[in-house]
């Protein structure tokens, strides 16, 4: 008798392909911070990493609200300590593309603004 093995692919998912929708990703934001309350569709940038590592999303999504960065991954249907090592990549890669996208100046002397979320 034959063994069912799972296929194990790498696809979207129904959580990225929610919050691609910016009426959506609002939603999310007003219920992460409903103290909040002026934030608008166009007040949201999308800070998801793309084709870094392999030819799909690097994270499954990142955003921004003003000086909040939001970043949110799926879980993974095995542990491995790398996710560890990915997640910290995943918010390197994240605030190298802020200073850049925000002109910033990493090897200047003068402090940079740094986010928090």
């Amino acid at each position: 008798m034959a063994q069912n093995t799972p296929k194990r692919k790498i696809r979207d998912s129904v959580f990225t392909n929610l919050f691609q929708d910016k009426k959506y990703l609002l939603r999310l934001y007003q219920t992460l911070h409903p103290e909040d309350s002026d934030v608008t569709e166009d007040d949201i940038k999308d800070v998801t990493l793309k084709h870094i590592l392999v030819d799909a999303d690097y994270n499954d999504l990142g955003f921004s609200v003003g000086d909040r960065l939001v970043i949110m991954v799926e879980s993974q249907t095995k542990w491995t300590l790398n996710i560890i090592v990915r997640a910290l990549m995943y918010l390197i890669q994240t605030y190298h593309d802020y200073f850049k996208r925000t002109e910033q100046n990493l090897y200047g002397s003068r402090k940079v603004n740094i986010i928090f979320f």
